[in-house]
């Protein structure tokens, strides 16, 4: 199920790219929200829909629920959109939410797996790349922490309060 997830997610962002290219809305003044619910589909070239892709298949190994695992990171790419002084593309915003989403604690060996290094390694490169965002990356990966964290708190002590009742 996750190899054929995948699969599916890279196919629809090529359609898309293929059919659309880059809608002129995005360049425009107006269409604020139009934009920020759908510049996750898009990508500026080739190159960024190769290199989202191959984030894809690196990241998301072993989904759950695609839609589940998808659609609140996807919420949080949205909410994302604002931080950006200009116009934004691209699905590594979700990716950045979702990755932020799985964080385990820190104590764990979860930071010392070979893609979590490189994507982090990537994500301090983007701040020296002018034409990338990385303001919206960086914050979309701590509101999934955050998100996640939270989570795990409400866990933590739903777990404690049925423990005393």
């Amino acid at each position: 199920m996750g190899q054929m997830a995948r699969i599916l997610i890279i196919l629809t962002l090529v359609l898309l790219q293929l059919i659309f290219g880059v809608p002129e809305y995005f360049f425009g003044n107006g269409d604020y929200w139009l934009r920020a619910f759908t510049y996750s589909f898009f990508h500026a070239n080739w190159w960024h829909l190769a290199v989202n892709s191959l984030a894809i298949w690196t990241i998301y190994k072993n989904p759950c629920k695609p839609c589940r695992d998808l659609l609140f990171p996807f919420i949080i790419a949205v909410v994302v959109y604002p931080l950006s002084f200009r116009p934004i593309l691209g699905f590594s915003n979700v990716l950045y939410a979702a990755l932020g989403l799985r964080t385990p604690s820190l104590k764990s060996k979860w930071w010392r797996q070979t893609p979590v290094i490189i994507f982090l390694v990537v994500t301090v490169a983007m701040v020296f790349i002018p034409k990338i965002s990385a303001s919206t990356h960086i914050a979309a990966f701590m509101l999934g922490m955050g998100a996640a964290g939270t989570k795990r708190l409400f866990q933590d002590l739903t777990s404690d309060c049925r423990r005393y009742l």
